[in-house]
């Protein structure tokens, strides 16, 4: 490639790079969800509904908690989020999509791992779990969290929260067929927290915890992207793109 070339070609990888830092990493992790569900509009911290088509009045909620309790709770809610694995399950998908993207767009073949270093640094498990436990801490009490931990060291519960696509989120509970991932015992023991209004309250709350991590990540990169870009423009004068 001619030095006249490289401005050029500078251009188009930049705006490909652009491109999919604002594809957004919640589209990206709900494009590998079945297409047979319904793709959601993006959520901020709704009001939970815990509120079934054809299902009996459920109790009401307990009030919010007061700040105190929330903090007493947080760790109550951390714990929870590593028995579910749910920050984590978040990351690798993320990062799998992320990079199956970098490596079908030409203009990113050659930096694979320039930008694998970049999103193994900010997609963070971490990060999202803190954002998460924030939410549980504000939408469930101290009996909820625990109901929780119970469901989550179940056979049937660990089932649940083993991959991105076993998740307990209302439309897959909906599904008859949800039933087959489980044996006998576990669908004994499913049929019993299923019934459960922390239950029930949590697995409406799961797309909403999942676009929180999305929203933690897509901050992160955004805020971190001018270096990405410098790392990338370092390594084009070094290896300029082929046409």
């Amino acid at each position: 490639m001619s030095a006249s070339t490289l401005p050029s070609s500078g251009c188009r990888f930049r705006a490909s790079v652009t491109r999919l830092a604002s594809f957004g990493l919640v589209w990206l992790l709900y494009a590998t969800i079945p297409a047979q569900q319904e793709v959601r509009p993006r959520r901020v911290r709704p009001p939970v509904s815990s509120v079934q088509p054809d299902a009996a009045p459920r109790p009401a909620s307990p009030a919010e908690p007061a700040p105190e309790q929330r903090a007493r709770n947080l760790p109550l809610a951390q714990e929870l989020l590593a028995l579910t694995k749910l920050p984590t399950i978040c990351e690798r998908k993320m990062m799998s999509v992320l990079l199956k993207e970098i490596r079908t767009t030409p203009e990113m073949r050659g930096y694979t791992d320039i930008f694998r270093d970049f999103f193994q640094q900010h997609v963070s498990a971490s990060l999202m779990s803190e954002e998460m436990a924030r939410y549980l801490v504000e939408n469930f009490s101290e009996r909820e969290l625990l109901q929780l931990k119970a469901i989550v060291n179940t056979s049937a519960g660990q089932k649940m929260f083993s991959t991105l696509e076993n998740l307990p989120d209302v439309e897959r509970l909906n599904d008859a067929n949800y039933l087959q991932l489980f044996d006998e015992e576990e669908t004994r023991q499913y049929k019993v927290f299923s019934r459960l209004p922390a239950f029930q309250k949590f697995s409406d709350c799961v797309p909403t915890l999942i676009d929180l991590g999305g929203e933690v990540t897509t901050k992160r990169v955004n805020a971190h992207f001018p270096d990405l870009m410098d790392d990338l423009m370092r390594r084009m004068q070094e290896r300029p793109p082929l046409n």
